[in-house]
């Protein structure tokens, strides 16, 4: 446990200087609240919390990282956001691939900057289509490795941007 804290506490020393948490694989359970204290005077522009046990992301989470651009929580067990998560309107790149995820979490419709979105190895099963495709500037959706139904499938193929099924890319 101690290795772990240390790990944590000199990726946050890093996070300082270069505007990039960097907390994967750490085996964290909860994001440590000791983030929200050494960050707070930082503007995080990139945070990776990939391959770490988390289940859900804390409220204070969204309005200490309003800055965001990237965002990436893969492989993790999330199936749960707070409310406030849309807060984060620049994030340009969303990877919560191999998660837990039934659905599209209703915040990735309001993120008006998304550019690409990283959903495969879930298991979802609802998306709405027609609100991903309000989204202006998003270019690639990857849904590889999720049991969508043909119809869905179907109603991808007429998207305006890249969507990735299976081992092809649909356009």
């Amino acid at each position: 446990m101690a290795s772990g804290t240390a790990l944590v506490a000199r990726r946050l020393r890093d996070a300082q200087e270069t505007q990039c948490l960097d907390l994967s694989e750490c085996d964290l359970t909860k994001v440590p609240d000791a983030v929200y204290m050494m960050l707070k005077s930082v503007t995080v522009h990139k945070c990776t919390m990939a391959n770490n046990l988390l289940r859900k992301i804390p409220p204070k989470f969204p309005s200490n990282f309003k800055q965001l651009k990237e965002l990436d929580l893969s492989g993790n067990k999330l199936n749960q956001f707070p409310a406030d998560m849309h807060v984060m309107q620049g994030i340009q790149v969303l990877n919560l691939s191999g998660n837990d995820l039934e659905s599209v979490p209703p915040f990735v419709y309001s993120l008006p900057n998304l550019q690409e979105l990283h959903l495969q190895n879930n298991c979802l099963m609802g998306i709405e289509v027609s609100r991903l495709e309000d989204i202006d500037g998003l270019g690639h959706v990857n849904l590889q490795n999720n049991p969508i139904s043909d119809d869905l499938k179907s109603q991808l193929q007429s998207c305006k941007f890249t969507v990735l099924l299976g081992n092809d890319a649909v356009s």
